[in-house]
């Protein structure tokens, strides 16, 4: 944090208080239910379905055949919208994804795995990050800039995305605001390609920004996973 606080993983929080229950054995261990896998089948008003709020889908714990379990039960249910998103962006290339799953990532962090990263570790970070997502096939490519804790908006020329949805740097209830300048900058870059804003409600701005892109229902005759689940 800018004041050389280390934050707290706001899922992990979560899960060792509130949801302590679904987290028998801690927030680090992997968890796998099939048996809860079919629960968007039997939802049937048209919903968004955040699939990486509490996890990473990508994440290299996670196995092939349950990444394939998860698309497949998106393709199935496809009067829903899923939005995935990842800090693993070239493991988005081992997949094929259903149209009405939208694929974000997430910004670089300032630290990961306990390191910190410079400021040019970042920028390549980002670089990947949107060049995997020019490679992905999926009508709506997001990016997760939250916490905007650099100056990143100028990485993002002729990124194409659909979506991008920005925050400010929270340590719990605690939130440490981005420079302006950081914010203009992104904003500038997003507005004139096109690219709808979304704000956390953790960023103090005006003017307040909620964009969704608009996707119409897209209808999957036939798609196979690898794994039924």
């Amino acid at each position: 944090m800018p004041d050389g606080s280390v934050a707290e993983c706001y899922a992990e929080t979560v899960a060792e208080r509130v949801a302590q229950s679904a987290y028998p054995h801690g927030f680090e261990h992997h968890y796998w239910r099939p048996e809860l896998l079919h629960e968007p089948l039997q939802l049937t008003s048209p919903s968004r379905i955040f699939l990486d709020s509490m996890s990473d889908l990508m994440g290299h714990w996670v196995s092939n055949e349950e990444i394939e379990a998860v698309l497949d039960i998106c393709a199935k249910a496809d009067w829903h919208q899923f939005q995935l998103l990842t800090k693993n962006a070239p493991r988005l290339l081992q997949f094929q994804f259903p149209p009405n799953v939208w694929v974000g990532v997430s910004a670089p962090p300032t630290t990961m795995f306990g390191k910190d990263l410079s400021l040019a570790q970042q920028e390549r970070m980002v670089s990947r990050m949107m060049d995997v997502l020019q490679q992905v096939d999926v009508p709506v490519r997001w990016m997760s800039i939250e916490p905007l804790s650099f100056d990143i908006g100028p990485l993002l020329r002729g990124s194409n995305l659909q979506w991008g949805v920005i925050g400010a740097a929270t340590n719990g209830p605690k939130a440490y605001q981005p420079e302006p300048e950081w914010v203009e900058n992104v904003l500038d870059v997003l507005d004139a390609e096109g690219t709808k804003v979304f704000f956390k409600g953790n960023l103090d701005w005006e003017p307040w920004r909620e964009e969704l892109p608009i996707q119409s229902r897209v209808r999957i005759p036939e798609v196979s996973a690898a794994v039924q689940p």
